[in-house]
């Protein structure tokens, strides 16, 4: 008998399994989201990117102080791969008048106290004015300007000590040796994380898709479903979770390994771990998505959760904001969205090489909401969708056509009359 509950629950699986695999490629928008939106995202966000680093932006310096130490600190800006110094301006008026005309990006003013500063010792001020138009052209201009500031202070503390330690040059060689974004982009450091969300948020959307065309179903045929194949609760749940799972085989492979592949970002990590990492995230975003389709009644309705979700979901991850910085409950809700975890594991492994058993913490905790999204997608799918289409059938058998002048009325339209006269439905 315990065998026979078995094979009976496993071959609703495999029904609930074919049936969503036919609704999935019989909808274009489902297609859409799960296929041609994971194709092509990863691609237009990485050529927006594309070139990563900015090189010899282009800067107007003001030399308020026409000094040999001002002007040195003009030729060594000049001299950095980040910065090139286009011309020198007489004010703050003509040097604004350049930046508004897009002959520079930024204005070097250096005042008339600096070489006086400098020979007393004290702090002597550089002020920079970017555009911001374009957040890599800022952050060279503020690379390279720090670069040169760094190295002119250890100079003069070196010019100081030397005549107690007879040495010369800097007292501190410094050097940047990038270890995981050798290249230093913001793509490198931004993307691996987007294209987590992108596989997330693009399920999201397709399992709300099709909960919205079930709806549409039950309206047009009396509250059944004609596609429904009548499983077990947990049947349905785990098969088209199975659906969702073997479908993103394919695009998973092709955002996390070859996109990055294609523009060169870190791939430091080993291929397997990184596949057997989506794994638990996959489920995790199946069940969570048959948590949310509680909250759809039609197709509109998907973009406005997908969207509303899309924002806290990028500050979850802490690309934007470091995490330990956000507040207990931020964190706490950030804790339950599996991008948040796949994301920082898949960045340690692709940017620091670490390994599945070095991420074993993240990789435990996507298992743990594999299982606890799986518990609300049986509650919600057992003690609210399940009463929900008995009342739509039971409604429909008591008055027909009530459904679909229910559904008329509530979107406002003028063909209401047309449903309650069942001509409609």
């Amino acid at each position: 008998m315990k065998n026979l509950k078995i094979t009976r629950w496993l071959t609703d699986v495999f029904r609930v399994l074919r049936s969503e695999l036919l609704l999935v490629f019989r909808d274009e928008g489902v297609i859409t989201f799960f296929l041609v939106l994971c194709a092509t995202y990863p691609i237009v966000y990485s050529l927006i990117y594309n070139p990563e680093v900015a090189r010899d932006v282009a800067v107007v310096v003001v030399d308020d102080c026409r000094q040999q130490e001002s002007r040195e600190l003009a030729r060594q800006l000049d001299a950095t791969p980040d910065v090139r110094v286009v011309d020198y301006a007489s004010n703050m008026q003509d040097a604004r008048r350049m930046m508004n005309e897009k002959l520079c990006y930024g204005i070097v003013y250096i005042p008339r106290d600096y070489s006086l500063c400098l020979g007393r010792g004290e702090t002597a001020h550089v002020m920079m004015y970017c555009d911001m138009g374009v957040l890599m052209r800022y952050k060279q201009m503020l690379m390279g300007l720090t670069a040169v500031q760094k190295h002119i202070t250890m100079q003069g503390i070196g010019k100081k000590l030397a005549v107690l330690t007879y040495q010369t040059g800097s007292v501190i060689g410094s050097r940047q040796v990038p270890l995981g974004n050798k290249s230093m982009g913001l793509a490198s450091s931004l993307l691996l994380c987007i294209f987590i969300l992108v596989l997330q948020q693009s399920m999201l959307l397709g399992i709300g898709m099709l909960r919205a065309g079930s709806r549409e179903r039950r309206l047009r045929n009396g509250g059944a479903d004609p596609m429904d194949v009548g499983a077990g609760v947990g049947a349905t749940i785990v098969g088209k979770a199975l659906c969702h799972w073997m479908i993103y085989i394919v695009p998973t492979v092709y955002v996390l390994h070859f996109v990055p592949m294609f523009f060169d970002f870190p791939q430091n990590g080993h291929s397997l771990d990184i596949m057997a990492m989506a794994l638990p995230f996959l489920l995790a975003c199946s069940f969570m998505g048959q948590c949310l389709q509680a909250f759809v009644n039609d197709r509109e309705s998907v973009f406005l959760a997908v969207v509303f979700t899309s924002i806290p979901f990028v500050f979850f991850t802490g690309i934007s904001w470091p995490r330990y910085a956000t507040g207990p409950l931020w964190t706490a809700l950030g804790n339950f969205v599996p991008s948040t975890w796949a994301s920082e594991a898949y960045i340690l492994m692709q940017s620091d090489g670490a390994t599945l058993g070095q991420t074993s913490r993240h990789y435990a905790m996507l298992w743990v909401l594999s299982g606890v999204y799986f518990a609300l997608a049986y509650c919600i799918e057992r003690w609210l969708l399940r009463p929900r289409y008995r009342r739509m059938a039971q409604y429909e058998a008591a008055e027909p056509g009530s459904l679909m002048r229910e559904e008329y009325r509530r979107n406002a339209t003028d063909v209401a009359d047309t449903a309650a006269s069942g001509k409609i439905g």
